[in-house]
């Protein structure tokens, strides 16, 4: 992963004048990530990319993880009802490995907030790729309906099939909701020669071997791509 003082940089590199950080289930590196992007001149954006339970699917089939949502803090009082969601993660565990909060709490604390659907790791994507597009549909119009306005479709393009699979019917719901389709790229490494070496880091948290078929993986194309190249990439 990369460090939270260096996504500002790269961002300041590639002419970006804003990034966000979303970690999975915290917010360790909102600190030290807003005040080094703030002094790189680049406006940071506070999220969360928080599992959360009772809405569209349940465990994503690429890792077996619970889904996630993407949260991005709009206002103060969006970034303190993202601090106590990320919290209640771990406070109100059952002890699994994998922490989450209902969807309910989410609807609670909605003030302030914009929500992005989660992408291939969220809930609604594995639905629509597994053909379960009424399922899918369902919780689009409930994420909808409890943020309005600050509801986004999730875009991403990395190369995986259930992508590909998905975008269709997300396409699709946006424009018959006339909801706003926002395109993101999940990174995970900073430069797309890092591919390798970053595997084989997975590898070592997962205690796993590179010829595994079944471990926790992502693509070369999860690099941190300049806005010139997202641009390229969603042309279309």
């Amino acid at each position: 992963a990369i460090k939270a003082d260096k996504v500002s940089g790269l961002a300041k590199a590639a002419e970006m004048p804003a990034v966000a950080l979303t970690d999975r289930a915290n917010l360790y590196g909102a600190l030290e990530f807003s005040v080094t992007s703030k002094d790189a001149g680049v406006q940071p954006i506070i999220g969360c990319a928080l599992p959360v339970t009772g809405i569209g699917g349940g465990q994503t089939e690429r890792w077996a993880k619970i889904p996630t949502i993407v949260l991005l803090a709009q206002s103060e009082q969006g970034y303190l009802n993202l601090s106590e969601l990320s919290s209640l993660c771990y406070l109100e565990a059952d002890g699994s490995e994998d922490v989450s909060v209902p969807w309910s709490k989410v609807a609670a604390r909605a003030e302030g907030l914009i929500l992005l659907s989660g992408g291939v790791d969220g809930p609604i994507d594995p639905l629509l790729a597994a053909g379960k597009v009424p399922e899918g549909q369902a919780a689009l119009a409930e994420m909808a309906r409890v943020f309005g306005d600050r509801f986004y479709v999730e875009l991403q393009r990395h190369g995986l099939p259930a992508q590909a699979a998905a975008e269709g019917e997300l396409v699709a719901f946006a424009y018959d909701n006339d909801i706003p389709l926002v395109a993101t790229n999940d990174v995970y490494f900073a430069k797309q020669s890092m591919y390798e070496a970053h595997e084989a880091l997975l590898c070592i948290a997962d205690g796993a071997l590179i010829m595994q078929d079944a471990r926790r993986r992502v693509t070369p194309e999860h690099w941190f791509k300049p806005a010139a190249n997202m641009r390229a990439l969603f042309a279309d």
